[in-house]
Order: structure tokens, then C-alpha cells, then sequence
């Protein structure tokens, strides 16, 4: 199904995600109209690229494939590693570093934000423990993601589940 006349970037369907997610369809709906999108073929399309079962087109940019692939196997709890995603994506380690490189991104930067998505969309449900998460995202140690999320969000986990939930 191609519901858009042109390309849309990644940003904007993320943003539209976001507000549906946090419950708002009336401003769902206005960033739809603004877009030119169908609401009604925008949840449909959520609907697939939550369950990954879109294929990332060629014509994104490196790093948005990339994130893709990392997102589909870190929600499936399956190891985040650089080998991994050039293979999975037909390329060798170096070319998959040459070309991010190139959008001035590095595999870390791309497998942290892909953590930090993660992290947040699980500590607004408030169906896991912050050791549960920590454990999901693949830190060895709970101090580490602790860490981690208070360098993305300036907040340490359970207060920022507290404030959000």
C-alpha cells in the first residue's frame, strides 16, 4: 500500500507515533491533514511498521536503515551488534562504517538512541521494573542503564516513570 504521493520522512511518522501513542488524535489528526496523509492508512501503516514487517526502503538514509534493523532486533531482544546489521543489510563492517560515517553518525550513536526509544516507550507502559528493562535492553548491570537513561533524559529511570505514568 503507498499511501503517500511523495516520501515522508522517518521524523514525521515518529512524531505522529508519539502523539498517538500518548493518546492525542485529535493532533494526530491535524498532522495528518497538514501532511496529506489518511488517518485511517496511517494506522494501518503504524500497525505494519510496529510489527517490522515493512522493509526499509533504499532510499533512506544508511543510518535510517540501520536504526530500523536495530530497533526490530532489540525489541526482539536479540543482540545489537555492528556484524549483524551489515550483514543483514548486504554490506561488510567497513562499509557500513565508511558509508554512516559519511551522514556523520557512527553504529554507537544509532544503537544508543535505538536503546533510548526502547527504554522510554517500555518505562511509559509501567508493566516493567527498571531491572527488567535494563535487563531487555541488554545492559549487564542495572547501574549502567541507570547511567544511560539519566544522560538521555537528564532524569534517573523511576522518577521519570513516576512523573510520566
Amino acid at each position: 500500500m503507498n499511501m503517500y504521493a511523495k516520501p515522508t520522512p522517518f521524523f514525521s511518522l515518529k512524531n505522529i507515533l508519539n502523539v498517538a501513542l500518548n493518546g492525542n488524535k485529535e493532533h494526530v489528526d491535524a498532522i495528518c491533514q497538514r501532511m496529506g496523509i489518511n488517518p485511517n492508512d496511517l494506522y494501518d501503516y503504524m500497525c505494519q511498521a510496529m510489527e517490522y514487517g515493512t522493509v526499509y526502503e533504499q532510499t533512506q538514509p544508511l543510518a535510517e536503515q540501520a536504526r530500523t534493523i536495530l530497533l526490530r532486533r532489540l525489541d526482539s531482544q536479540q543482540t545489537a551488534q555492528i556484524e549483524e546489521v551489515a550483514d543483514e543489510m548486504g554490506l561488510s563492517v567497513r562499509s557500513l562504517q565508511r558509508r554512516l560515517q559519511a551522514e556523520n553518525v557512527t553504529f554507537r550513536e544509532i544503537v544508543d538512541e535505538a536503546r533510548r526509544d526502547i527504554a522510554l516507550r517500555l518505562i511509559r507502559t509501567n508493566q516493567h521494573n527498571i531491572n527488567e528493562i535494563a535487563c531487555v535492553m541488554g545492559y549487564d548491570e542495572p547501574s549502567s542503564f541507570r547511567r544511560a537513561f539519566k544522560k538521555w533524559t537528564g532524569h534517573n529511570p523511576k522518577a521519570y516513570q513516576l512523573a510520566t505514568c
